[in-house]
Formats: structure tokens, C-alpha cells, sequence
């Protein structure tokens, strides 16, 4: 059974190339240091996950890029074209079809989708910023269905900001 859900946001990316698609925006230099310094807050609290499901974009791949560089140990990254600016509906739909994993899993994406499983996860709408991290760890109530937002309790809420990323 999982015992920590994260939901990240990518870290800040960059403007500055107009001639880029959205879906190929890199992240900035602030960036780069929030993505290290949230995988560095999420060991030290002891919440690294150990598989992340990331949308395909270069933001999220980056941003996944630099979180495990500051994460001990191996993890997998798993890239999902339909979590790209994907709905809660989306992500639940994508999440429903693969088998809960035993490791701790972080789902990373994009506004207003990860903003929204915020909500749908914690009941609080909160406003989620780039490289803002929920963490939530499974409660032992019973419940079956790992996405079903009372099998969670709200453990943590890691802002770049609050790092001095």
C-alpha cells in the first residue's frame, strides 16, 4: 500500500524564447534551484518519492530531472502525454488504470489541474504556485480505493519560497 502521495507543480519556467511551443518551455535558473531544493525538503521530511507519474512536458521533465538529482537512492519517472495540462478528472481517470504502488509516488504537472487535486485531495483550495508540493500519507481507515480522498490526510504543504529557492 502507498504511503505518501505528493502532487507538484513544475518548477518556474522560462519566457524568454517566444518562438517555443508551451509544451517545450524549459525551466528558468529559479527554477532549476526550487526543483533541488523542494527534492531536498521532501528527503529531508522523509517524504522522496520513489516513482514519479510526470506530465511529457520539458518543464516537468526538467523539473523531475532536478528532484531526484537531489533525491538519495533510484527512482523512476514514469512520462504521461495526457497529464499535460491534464483536469483532476483527467489525472483520476489515468491514475485509476494502473494498480496502487507500494513505493511513494508523486504526480507531477501543471495548473489548474495540480491546484485542483489539491483541493479534491485535501478539501482546501489553496493557491499553488510553480514548484509548490502537497504531501499526503495514507490513512490505515480501510478504504480500498487509493484515490478516494479520505484514504489521505494532509501532512505537508513545501513552497519553493519557503526554501529559499
Amino acid at each position: 500500500m502507498l504511503s505518501h502521495l505528493l502532487l507538484m507543480r513544475h518548477a518556474k519556467s522560462s519566457w524568454s524564447n517566444g518562438e517555443l511551443s508551451d509544451h517545450e518551455r524549459p525551466l528558468n535558473d529559479r527554477g532549476r534551484r526550487a526543483a533541488c531544493a523542494v527534492g531536498a525538503a521532501l528527503t529531508a521530511r522523509g517524504y522522496a518519492p520513489e516513482i514519479i507519474w510526470s506530465s511529457d512536458s520539458k518543464r516537468t521533465r526538467e523539473t523531475a530531472m532536478h528532484l531526484i538529482r537531489a533525491i538519495p537512492g533510484a527512482q523512476t519517472v514514469n512520462y504521461n502525454s495526457e497529464f499535460y495540462h491534464a483536469s483532476v478528472e483527467t489525472v483520476l481517470r489515468v491514475c485509476g488504470q494502473e494498480i496502487e504502488p507500494s513505493q511513494p509516488l508523486m504526480l507531477l504537472g501543471h495548473n489548474p489541474g495540480w491546484s485542483d487535486l489539491h483541493e479534491y485531495f485535501t478539501g482546501q483550495a489553496h493557491n499553488y504556485p510553480t514548484g509548490a508540493c502537497t504531501v499526503l500519507t495514507r490513512k490505515q481507515n480501510g478504504i480500498s480505493d487509493w484515490l478516494n480522498p479520505a484514504a489521505w490526510t494532509y501532512a505537508d504543504l513545501i513552497l519553493p519560497r519557503e526554501l529559499d529557492a
